[in-house]
C-alpha cells in the first residue's frame, strides 16, 4: 500500500518540478524581455557582420600574392575572433558576467592546451614554415633523410611524394627541428657524375666521348659550361669527374641520359672499364714442406693427488641446501658429542 501511494505522488511532484521551471523561465523573461529582444537583435546583425568582414577578407586575400594555406588559416582564425567576440557581447547582454566567462573559456583553454601540447607545437611549427617559407607545393626537397616532392602543407602536417610514389607525412615540428634540402628552390642542379676507365685508356679520348654525350642533350645548360676532368688515380682505374647543369625539373633524365649514353660510347670505342683486381704471384724457392707432418701425440691423463676429506666436505657444502647444511651440522655436532663421551666410557 505504501508502493502505490509513492507511485501515485511521483507525478504530481514531477509536474510541479515543471511547472517551477516554467514560472522561472515566464518570470525571467517578462523582467529582461528588453534584453532578450536586444540579444535576438544583436545575433542576427552580428552574424551577418561576421559573413560580410570574412567575406571582404577573403576577397583581399585572394588579390594578395599569399599562399592558399596561409590565406585558409588566417581566415579560420579571424572567424573564431569573430564569433568568440559576438559571444562575449551577447553574454554582457543577456546578463551574463563577462568576467566569470572569460575565467571559464581561460580554463577550457588551458585543459585544453595541455591536452594538445604535441598537436599545438605541430600547428606553431606550421605557421613557421608557412611565414618562412622554405619550400613550396610542387618542390623536390630532403627533410631527415627523406626525399620527395612536396603534395602539400598543412597546419599540422607535410605531406611528401617520393620517387617510388610512396606518400610520407611528416609532422612539422620534425621540419622545422631538421635541416631542410631544397632542391627546386634556385631553379637549377648540377649533376656530378664519376667513370672509371683502365690505366690504358687514352685519356683525351675519353674526357672527348663524355663531353659530347654531355652537349648530345639539350636540357643541358651551356652557361656554365660542362666539366669533364681527371678526378682520382685509384689502385685499378682512373676516375674522370663530369659535371653539367640543368633545370632542378630535368635532373634525372640528364642523370640517366648520360650514364646510358656514355657506356654504349665505351663500348663502341674499346674503352674497357676495370673492376678490382689481386696480383698473385707463385714463389718457386719456397720450401716443399713447410709443416710438421708427424702424428698428434697420444692423450697422458694427469696425474692429481687425492683429495682430502675435510676439503671435500667443504666443496659438497656448497652444493647442499639449506636444510641439508643444517642437518649435517646436527649430524657433526652429535658426532663430537659422542666422541667426546668414548673417554669417559673407557675410563
Amino acid at each position: 500500500m505504501k508502493y502505490l501511494l509513492a507511485s501515485e505522488t511521483a507525478p504530481t511532484e514531477e509536474l510541479t518540478l515543471w511547472e517551477e521551471v516554467v514560472a522561472s523561465l515566464k518570470t525571467f523573461f517578462l523582467d529582461n524581455w528588453l534584453n532578450v529582444v536586444y540579444f535576438f537583435v544583436a545575433l542576427l546583425v552580428g552574424i551577418v557582420l561576421v559573413k560580410i568582414i570574412l567575406r571582404i577578407t577573403r576577397a583581399v586575400l585572394a588579390r594578395s600574392k599569399m599562399e592558399k594555406i596561409t590565406q585558409s588559416f588566417l581566415l579560420s582564425l579571424l572567424k573564431f575572433v569573430l564569433y568568440l567576440l559576438l559571444v562575449l557581447i551577447l553574454a554582457q547582454i543577456i546578463g551574463i558576467p563577462i568576467t566569470g566567462l572569460v575565467a571559464l573559456i581561460s580554463a577550457a583553454g588551458l585543459a585544453v592546451s595541455l591536452a594538445l601540447q604535441d598537436s599545438l607545437s605541430n600547428l606553431a611549427n606550421g605557421i613557421i614554415i608557412i611565414s618562412s617559407k622554405p619550400f613550396h607545393e610542387g618542390d623536390y626537397v630532403q627533410i631527415n633523410g627523406v626525399e620527395g616532392t612536396v603534395k602539400n602543407i598543412r597546419m599540422l602536417t607535410t605531406a611528401l611524394v617520393t620517387p617510388d610514389n610512396k606518400l610520407i607525412v611528416l609532422p612539422n615540428s620534425n621540419i622545422v627541428t631538421n635541416e631542410i634540402v631544397n632542391y627546386n628552390v634556385l631553379g637549377r642542379r648540377r649533376v656530378d657524375l664519376t667513370f672509371s676507365v683502365a690505366y690504358e685508356s687514352d685519356l683525351k679520348q675519353v674526357c672527348g666521348i663524355i663531353s659530347e654525350v654531355i652537349r648530345s642533350d639539350g636540357r643541358t645548360l651551356e652557361d656554365p659550361a660542362p666539366t669533364v676532368r681527371l678526378a682520382n688515380m685509384g689502385a685499378s682505374a682512373i676516375e674522370i669527374s663530369a659535371r653539367c647543369w640543368c633545370d632542378a625539373d630535368d635532373y634525372w633524365y640528364i642523370y640517366y641520359y648520360i650514364l646510358d649514353k656514355v657506356f654504349n660510347e665505351f663500348k663502341k670505342n674499346g674503352i674497357s672499364v676495370p673492376f678490382q683486381q689481386m696480383e698473385v704471384r707463385m714463389r718457386e724457392d719456397a720450401p716443399a714442406n713447410f709443416f710438421d707432418a708427424s702424428p698428434l701425440p697420444a692423450r697422458v691423463e694427469k696425474v692429481r693427488p687425492e683429495q682430502e676429506e675435510e676439503d671435500f666436505i667443504d666443496r659438497m657444502k656448497l652444493t647442499m641446501s639449506r636444510r641439508e647444511r643444517r642437518r649435517a651440522k646436527k649430524e657433526k655436532k652429535a658426532g663430537e658429542k659422542g666422541d667426546a663421551a668414548k673417554p669417559g666410557e673407557g675410563e
